[in-house]
């Protein structure tokens, strides 16, 4: 086994680009894929430099000049990470920012290629440095810091290294008050707070005079015993910096983008507008404003807000048509004093601008300096809307007001179409958005909480794979988790870490090991896997460790997600088990592939656990399952979770599943909350296993007939398009009562449906690491027609079905080099399997009696 795989890696190479760069025309940078990433070293001279201890700045404005000879060089590389968040400058140009998240001791840098840049004489290299408050990983606390080093090379010798040490310049950023708000509890991400009066302009040019700035202060070791000695000198690894890691991810684009227009302006007094509370847009425009936006819009003229009368403030609302992740810019000349707040919104619901999403606030507020100032936020906010309100008594002249756009460079590969079913590309391009919202520089599960957790790289990639076929967010999230693992094997909720609490999810670490698996089936990445073994087999032991002697887990001592749900959470848990199965189920496959000993074990505990829960759990009465066995005994509860696990991982028979189905497919009310019958409803993230489960048994065109009924109005004109955290945007239900709490409109754990579809729509099925098999059954449903794209580390796999008459039906196949594709013949109906021919030959008595058709890389047309 492990030569074949090692087949699909050479395969893989071709998958997972080697050193790719992207950046603009003058600057590239460089990242790494897992063959070449274990292959790498780096000489590091530089070291970590800072402002002094005794001043106190969150923000640091660093620079370094040196001088060229001349320019005529081979290489002319910057190595540059911080904690926590850099903007690199070179002669006073904008370069990028960085570095992905990362826990300190696994510290990403970045790598970016900028000889076009320099220049013959001076250069100066210049960095502004925001640390955000608080700390990454459970292992030390936060601290300031920045790395640089410039390496420059003519021919194969290397020419002059540049470092940040002590002979750089610093200074604090004055215009900078520590006390910016975070955007939320979950993060440590921050709103601006600035004042422009103090803000120093040319600092990052060449011509800057830096005569009264600081040295750098290198930074030394400064935890642990015995204390650093006196005659030690500062490095590259010092706490909590102890290993630095290159790039493992494709930078994020930065496109720089205008408001599609102006919706609303008009004054608020000034309670009203300080009150943090929704505004109402009451359809009313000012003519003068209205038509200064178009001037600045259509004709470059500056726009000017009229002054404020005493206890007002000016509205005006931008509409930028779509949701994006940026970072807003203002150009902007007032009287020095005049208070500018820029709020965003990713959604409006019922005509009211909200800046504010559960526990979120995406607000920046900043001072004019009276001059011309030029502002751009330090972190990026999900802005469908942009709102500025403007506290000046004078006017106000705005030259350009918009966001620097970040997004993944996402590449659709997949699709999935039907002209008698147009919904199905619609929740594929639903799904397409989800994921772009949600994405930065790792799987989030929405744009507010903006963490990656453990469960939400499970879901997301069940979009991902089958839409853009990217493996590098996957594995990123993959090895962070695993990264920051307990002593005793348990992985945290997600990573890396933003708080002294390690969160624990207990069903999202068996998600971790059914991310492992399906990642290893799409990508073939066999180096990525077995440096996770180790830690994936102490997390099975551990898991183990918790269960009782029918193999399930009983009243572990973490918690469980579940989306919140109200069920009975006692004993030993439905849900929670079917998450423990499927972990088993898939570990299991995981070492029979790399042709590692025990999967025969793990497969033994998962039969265990499929029989204990389908004896033990099943209400005979009502004809349910039940969510939990406590002490032996069932729970009185049987809601959606409990029931759609046992569908959704094959635990119940089929009359089970028959009298379950029976239930769940009842058209009643929808309330979103609690069936007529008493069943707590799933949530949108949770709804995955629900309607795999009822595909599982031949309920196909009724799950998916119950997926567009409850799923449908997220695909509203009114809204985004893409798929929510709960049913509403403005309201919760997962406390068993709906109440008023705005929600995302955007959550990855959503992004299902093209799983969905693919399996049991599209008839697709991998079966091998790498995608070298994969399984084209016949799909049991009424739709006459689909075509789809599936991406594949060998190249799209191409699946046409279609009724060519009212009698025959057609599956045409384009299957790329790599890829063994099977034709499960047992999946056809009998009449159709004896007239079934493939490129105009009849298949022969020998062919119909084997289970599938094998073929290899070519086209195919298959008539029956």
């Amino acid at each position: 086994m492990i030569s074949r795989l090692l087949f699909s890696l050479l395969l893989l190479l071709g998958f997972l680009s080697a050193g790719f760069t992207q950046g603009n025309t003058k600057v590239k940078g460089s990242w790494f894929t897992p063959e070449i990433l274990q292959e790498q070293s780096f000489d590091w001279q530089a070291q970590w430099i800072w402002l002094d201890e005794q001043t106190h700045s969150d923000v640091l404005l660093a620079r370094h000049s040196f001088e060229l000879e001349d320019t005529d060089l081979t290489k002319a590389q910057i190595r540059i990470t911080a904690s926590t968040h850099y903007q690199l400058y070179i002669n006073g140009q904008y370069i990028a920012q960085g570095p992905a998240r990362s826990a300190p001791h696994h510290q990403s840098f970045d790598l970016w290629e900028v000889k076009r840049l320099l220049q013959t004489g001076k250069n100066t290299i210049a960095a502004r440095v925001h640390h955000q408050q608080g700390k990454y990983s459970y292992h030390f606390d936060g601290r300031a810091g920045l790395l640089l080093q410039l390496d420059l090379s003519t021919g194969d010798k290397k020419h002059k290294t540049i470092i940040s040490d002590q002979h750089w310049k610093v200074a604090p950023d004055h215009a900078w008050d520590n006390e910016a708000p975070k955007i939320n509890r979950f993060q440590l991400v921050v709103g601006d707070l600035v004042d422009l009066r103090k803000q120093m302009t040319g600092w990052n040019t060449s011509d800057f005079d830096d005569s009264a700035w600081s040295q750098a202060t290198p930074l030394m070791r400064k935890v642990g015993w015995p204390s650093v000695q006196k005659n030690a000198r500062a490095s590259a690894l010092t706490p909590p910096w102890t290993n630095l890691i290159p790039r493992d991810l494709p930078y994020l684009i930065e496109v720089e983008k205008q408001p599609k227009e102006l919706i609303a302006s008009s004054s608020l007094s000034t309670p009203a507008a300080d009150s943090q509370s929704p505004i109402d847009l009451d359809g009313k425009m000012k003519a003068e404003l209205l038509q200064a936006w178009n001037n600045l819009k259509e004709n470059n003229q500056p726009c000017r807000i009229p002054g404020s009368v005493a206890g007002q403030k000016q509205f005006l609302l931008f509409d930028f048509g779509s949701l994006l992740m940026g970072t807003p810019q203002l150009k902007i000349q007032g009287e020095a004093g005049a208070a500018i707040e820029v709020r965003c919104a990713p959604f409006m619901v019922n005509n009211q601008f909200n800046h504010k999403v559960v526990f979120s606030e995406f607000k920046d507020r900043l001072i004019l300096s009276g001059e011309m100032d030029q502002w751009e936020a330090t972190y990026w906010k999900p802005t469908r809307y942009l709102a500025l309100l403007i506290d000046s008594p004078t006017p106000v002249i705005i030259h350009q007001v918009g966001v620097r756009a970040l997004s993944y460079p996402f590449e659709q590969k997949g699709s999935m179409q039907s002209a008698d079913a147009p919904w199905i590309q619609a929740y594929m391009q639903a799904t397409a958005k989800t994921i772009e919202a949600c994405t930065t520089d790792g799987y989030t599960d929405n744009y507010r909480e903006r963490r990656q957790y453990a469960q939400t790289g499970y879901y997301g990639a069940m979009g991902n794979y089958w839409i853009f076929g990217d493996p590098h967010l996957q594995r990123r999230y993959l090895v962070q988790v695993a990264q920051e693992q307990e002593a005793n094997g348990m992985m945290p909720a997600y990573a890396p870490l933003a708080a002294d609490d390690y969160m624990i999810i207990m069903d999202s670490n068996c998600l971790w090991i059914r991310s492992l698996r399906d990642y290893f089936l799409h990508t073939g990445d066999v180096i990525t896997v077995q440096q996770l073994l180790p830690a994936a087999q102490k997390l099975m032991a551990l898991l183990h460790s918790y269960t009782n002697e029918l193999g399930l887990i009983d009243n572990p001592p973490y918690p469980y997600w579940l989306d919140h749900a109200v069920i009975d959470r006692r004993g030993a848990n439905l849900n929670l088990n079917g998450h423990y199965l499927g972990a088993l189920e898939d570990f299991a496959e995981v070492l029979n592939w790399l042709g590692e000993a025990g999967g025969r074990v793990f497969t033994k505990r998962a039969e265990l656990a499929r029989q204990s829960i389908r004896h033990h759990f099943w209400d005979a009465e009502k004809q349910l399952f039940a969510d939990a066995l406590i002490d032996g005994k069932r729970s009185a509860q049987a809601g959606e979770h409990a029931n759609a696990m046992a569908l959704g991982l094959k635990i119940a028979t089929t009359a089970q599943a028959k009298a379950v189905a029976e239930q769940l497919l009842v058209a009643d009310e929808l309330n979103y909350v609690k069936r007529a019958n008493g069943m707590i409803m799933v949530t949108p993230a949770m709804s995955y296993f629900l309607h795999k489960g009822l595909c599982n048994y031949g309920y196909i065109d009724e799950s998916l007939a119950l997926f567009r009924r409850r799923f449908d109005k997220m695909l509203d004109p009114s809204t985004n398009q893409t798929l929510f955290e709960e049913w509403w945007l403005d309201r919760t239900g997962r406390s068993g009562q709906v109440r008023p709490h705005s929600r995302s409109d955007a959550q990855t754990e959503s992004c299902f449906p093209p799983a969905l579809f693919g399996e049991f729509l599209l008839g697709v099925r991998p079966m091998a690491p790498g995608m070298t098999k994969v399984e084209v059954h016949y799909p049991n449903t009424q739709l006459h027609s689909l075509q789809g794209k599936v991406p594949s580390p060998h190249g799209t796999l191409t699946v046409h079905w279609e009724s060519t008459s009212t009698q025959e039906r057609q599956l045409s196949l384009e299957v790329p080099s790599g890829m063994e594709l099977l034709v499960n013949l047992g999946s056809f109906p009998l009449e159709r399997l004896k007239r079934m021919r493939i490129n105009g030959r009849p298949l022969s008595r020998k062919e119909r009696k084997k289970d599938a058709l094998t073929l290899a890389a070519g086209d195919y047309r298959l008539q029956f």
